[in-house]
């Protein structure tokens, strides 16, 4: 004897996150085909500063003109179609959305809570989105499936002169990280800068 189709939990007429796309109200449980996508990116990096080569002579080191953060990046998407299985709320989620946030961990010596000179940034969670898979009118698949992985320099933070470490606080962490994040989505066009928690 065939069951029954699952009740479908994706309701566009829901208000929904427009991360998720998910009725909140309904939760998120059923067989059926999902997309999930997960997401990772680690960070090591540098102060470097630019010279200006005029100013210097053999009794003078040339002027500091700038520096910037000069970070070595591995991100890493993958993007998967799971077919007739269960799931249900992702981490500690009880409302029913399939989302879990991209958490970043910085972690350095600088005293000022910001960058210093030198440090890491590592994903301390995983972003993850599962949903219902998007089917044509034949019922196709349409979500993209893959991993992409890549290797990425970046340079973000720019300041004149040399390094000032008031320049340099917690307080401009997040728009920093923000610019690295939209420079990654150019480079690996599967990650998602929405989905990090900053």
């Amino acid at each position: 004897m065939a069951l029954p189709p699952p009740a479908p939990v994706f309701n566009p007429a829901s208000p929904t996150n427009p991360n998720l796309g998910f009725s909140t109200e309904a939760g998120a449980s059923g067989v059926q085909d999902w997309w999930v996508h997960v997401q990772t990116v680690d960070i090591m990096y540098v102060r470097r500063n630019q010279y200006n080569g005029d100013t210097s002579s053999t009794l003078t080191a040339p002027a500091v003109t700038s520096n910037y953060l000069d970070m070595n990046c591995t991100v890493q998407t993958q993007n998967e179609v799971y077919y007739d299985v269960a799931f249900s709320s992702v981490g500690s989620s009880s409302t029913g959305q399939l989302f879990d946030p991209h958490v970043l961990q910085v972690q350095t010596a600088a005293a000022s809570g910001g960058f210093g000179e030198t440090g890491v940034v590592s994903t301390s969670a995983m972003g993850i989105i599962r949903r219902p898979v998007r089917k044509d009118a034949a019922g196709a698949i349409l979500d993209p499936t893959g991993i992409c992985t890549q290797n990425v320099s970046l340079v973000v933070d720019e300041m004149p002169g040399a390094y000032e470490t008031t320049f340099d606080t917690s307080g401009t962490v997040n728009g920093i990280l923000a610019q690295a994040m939209g420079q990654l989505a150019v480079r690996c066009p599967t990650f998602k800068a929405t989905l990090v928690d900053l």
